[in-house]
């Protein structure tokens, strides 16, 4: 007999349908859902329009900023029960780790968190996963809490022995850039600057592990010295609260949750993504009602890589390496201060230094927007050095982490004289000129002493100038700059002590305070207006002038050819050069 009946449905398609109707009502969050991330790498500071990073993860990337803006905002929503994330970053910068653990500790501080992994293969890797509540481990796992070491190469024994010549002229004895090919070991200056980095970042973690952990900061020391640790001395030292595996971890946070977690998993919480979460919490943008006054925007305008002249981006799309174009930030900065609804300017900063006019462009735009009567806020995040701090110290105020790489406060330009590389690969050379400088910047001869007199001149004018400028934005003596510049690097909470930063946290604390100068009440809600574009919409439909977005769409086909073809003869030349950090006749923060 054949039972042509249909099957009624189980208790199981019953708690499945409750669900689905339940997730769409609460608008695709579902109720009591714990939050799943995955943390093999920190959330980049920014995406760019990217075809392929769009398709390996389903949409576009969340970044960092997301990312934090919507742990915050779970931490007061109803439908959010928990968080649990996988926690096992092989590398990464102090600033970013910091900002999202600061976000997953007050989380922590009113909901349940779990982190877990399979192994915590680095020191930062264990220090976020220290801000959960309950930190997990597979068997196999290690705890990779090693402490921070740097490791420098030298390469100037190698340029002599093939026939390179390094011709470099820096402002500050820390400026360390160039000692990779001036250099056959760390200079006095350089080890001092570097070693005290690191201790202020082992400082900064190993005060945040005792206080999550409640292990004494001595015996964190004691375990780090015997790091990897195996899984007993991980759980006897307090570090990891339990060995086990990816299920149990998430039964675990079901159970901390409330929902009733059996063997089959059925009645565990219902999990979401933070990134689906992020995009189903954003607030929607409030259309504008003629007549009535729209709410009060801070700009953020981001200042990410490399800083060059020009419009920057990608060199070409979705490849190539990103810089931050002179000209773009400046026209978002422009942008941001001529709108009305804009209260405030937060600029928010991840980049290492670059051009000097470049650098100096964007320094002139933060000054004017000020004169506009929009506050400016700097934001620090991972690094804010040399022409990154440039770009920064006009602010009303500078925020930094506490581990934000900032300061390096000099100058450098030079070249790699390739001549005698060129004779022995029987490579031939030869010039033509006007005058008597017009080739004072070619790899095939050193400079003449009167070009390299002229190259000193400039290099101090352009060190005086960053030093003055120093002084005029922070409020300092000229000397009291002096004494921490000179090339050298601290990290954000050094740079506070010494008064190149006014606060120590992250692009919230930022806004926080871009608010308070625009005479609101730190508590108002705000917009938050993002520049410069970087979507395909910005791509497609640029600014009719000064655009600060990318280039138009013709352009930016146009430009391929260009940019491909330069790009190969570039890559050439720093291959026989080694000079793939220099611009040829660039000076240099």
């Amino acid at each position: 007999m054949f039972d042509f009946l249909p099957s009624l449905p189980g208790p199981d398609d019953l708690r499945a349908l409750v669900r689905k109707v339940d997730t769409v009502r609460h608008n695709g969050v579902p109720s009591a859902c714990v939050l799943e991330l995955d943390l093999t790498s920190v959330p980049p500071e920014t995406a760019g329009f990217d075809p392929l990073a769009m398709i390996s993860v389903g949409g576009r990337p969340l970044v960092l900023r997301q990312a934090v803006a919507a742990i915050h905002r779970a931490a007061d929503d109803d439908r959010v029960a928990g968080l649990i994330a996988r926690v096992q970053i092989p590398a990464a910068a102090a600033g970013p780790v910091q900002e999202l653990r600061d976000a997953i500790a007050e989380f922590g501080a009113v909901k349940p968190t779990l982190a877990w992994s399979e192994t915590y293969p680095g020191t930062f890797s264990y220090y976020l996963a220290s801000a959960f509540r309950e930190v997990w481990m597979q068997p196999s796992g290690t705890v990779g809490l090693v402490g921070f070491a740097t490791n420098a190469m030298f390469l100037r024994d190698a340029l002599d022995k093939v026939g390179i010549e390094a011709q470099f002229v820096t402002r500050g004895e820390y400026k360390s850039a160039t000692n990779i090919f001036t250099q056959d070991r760390y200079t006095d200056a350089h080890r001092e600057a570097d070693s005290r980095l690191i201790e202020s970042l082992q400082s900064q973690v190993w005060q945040a592990i005792a206080e999550s952990r409640q292990v004494s900061i001595d015996a964190i020391d004691a375990l780090a010295d015997k790091a990897p640790l195996l899984r007993d001395d991980a759980v006897a030292g307090g570090l990891i609260d339990r060995i086990g595996f990816r299920d149990e971890a998430y039964a675990r946070i079901s159970e901390l949750c409330g929902a009733a977690a059996e063997s089959d998993g059925d009645d565990s919480a219902p999990r979401l993504y933070l990134s689906r979460y992020a995009r189903a919490s954003t607030p929607k943008p409030t259309p504008a009602i003629p007549g009535l006054k729209s709410k009060p925007t801070v700009a953020v305008v981001t200042v990410h890589g490399p800083i060059v002249s020009g419009k920057g981006g990608r060199q070409v799309l979705p490849f190539g390496n990103s810089g931050a174009g002179g000209d773009t930030i400046a026209a978002a900065l422009r942008e941001a201060a001529a709108q009305d609804d804009v209260v405030a300017i937060v600029l928010r900063v991840d980049s290492p230094g670059g051009s000097v006019t470049a650098s100096e462009t964007i320094w002139r735009e933060v000054v004017r927007a000020r004169e506009a009567g929009k506050p400016v806020v700097a934001s620090m995040g991972a690094v804010a050095a040399s022409g990154g701090y440039y770009a920064a110290m006009a602010a009303d105020a500078i925020v930094a982490n506490p581990g934000t790489i900032t300061g390096s406060i000099g100058v450098l330009t030079g070249k790699l004289v390739s001549r005698e590389l060129k004779d022995k690969l029987g490579v031939g050379s030869d010039a033509v000129r006007t005058n008597a400088n017009a080739d004072a910047w070619s790899t095939n001869a050193p400079f003449t002493d009167e070009q390299h007199a002229q190259v000193e001149a400039e290099a101090d004018l352009f060190y005086q100038d960053f030093v003055q400028r120093v002084a005029d934005g922070r409020g300092l003596a000229v000397e009291a700059v002096q004494d921490v510049a000179r090339g050298r690097v601290w990290t954000g909470a050094d740079a506070h002590e010494r008064g190149l930063v006014d606060e120590l946290g992250g692009l919230r604390t930022a806004i926080r305070r871009a608010k308070l100068l625009a005479g609101l009440d730190e508590d108002t809600k705000v917009k938050i207006a993002h520049l410069p574009g970087s979507s395909l919409r910005d791509l497609l439909s640029p600014k009719p002038s000064s655009q600060p977005a990318a280039a138009s769409l013709p352009e930016a086909l146009g430009s391929l050819a260009v940019a491909s073809v330069t790009g190969v003869l570039e890559q050439a030349q720093r291959s026989l050069t080694g000079a793939n950090a220099m611009w040829l006749g660039e000076y240099r923060f």
